[in-house]
């Protein structure tokens, strides 16, 4: 499992392959290889009418999610799958729980907490995860993102985006079906070139999610995170 590690950054280039990145996702930090400066990339193209007009889609159905239920499948690069359960509550909270695992991932305000066994191993900051934009209050992804292409088709709508302060470590897809659009999948790809995928399956809507879900204990002591 989770060995000890000598920094945050190796943590997450551990832990990214595990939650969206969930996910519901410390992405952008996660990634292994690095190009010089984000400078030497080159710039989007910007988008058109229709394409603006599918981002405010998905700014509309994110803004409108409050809770989200349901189950995961996690592809790794090497092929590996994770399954489990997931819950989101925004603004702000998610939990990711491993079958085969013993592994709990929980997102509460602006950290990242992860559980093995009977103790939380690690506290992170959300900053930099794809769960800093899926669990953020007022989404916007024309100023909270850098959008690197829109693709809409055959009832599937996809986007992909980097972090607009560290565009050089990778992006992120988010894929949406049907024509209120649901979340189906999104995919991690680091710079090299290195795929995680996660998949939502049994998805469900309801009308409130155990608080006590986003709580995690270890020992004596209960990590509640801030809820901003």
């Amino acid at each position: 499992m989770l060995a000890p590690m000598l920094s945050v950054l190796k943590l997450k280039v551990w832990l990214m392959p595990r939650i969206l990145s969930l996910a519901l996702c410390a992405t952008m930090a996660a990634f292994l290889a690095m190009v010089p400066a984000k400078a030497q990339l080159a710039a989007p193209a910007p988008l058109n009418s229709e394409e603006l007009a599918d981002v405010a889609r998905i700014n509309g159905f994110l803004n409108s999610l409050k809770n989200m239920s349901g189950r995961f499948l996690q592809i790794n690069p090497d092929g590996v799958l994770s399954e489990g359960a997931f819950y989101i509550a925004r603004p702000g909270r998610a939990r990711f729980d491993y079958d085969q695992e013993d592994l709990i991932v929980v997102a509460r305000g602006q950290q990242l907490l992860i559980k093995e066994g009977t103790f939380v191993t690690n506290e992170l900051p959300l900053d930099g995860t794809p769960l800093k934009i899926l669990l953020g209050r007022d989404i916007d992804l024309a100023t909270d993102a850098r959008i690197i292409a829109v693709d809409s088709r055959a009832g599937t709508l996809a986007t992909t985006i980097q972090d607009p302060d560290a565009p050089e470590l990778g992006q992120v897809t988010l894929i949406f079906t049907g024509p209120t659009l649901q979340l189906q999948r999104w995919i991690v790809t680091d710079a090299q070139g290195l795929r995680t995928t996660i998949s939502l399956t049994e998805i469900n809507y309801p009308e409130r999610i155990d608080p006590d879900l986003f709580r995690l204990e270890s020992g004596n002591s209960t990590f509640r995170g801030r809820q901003d």
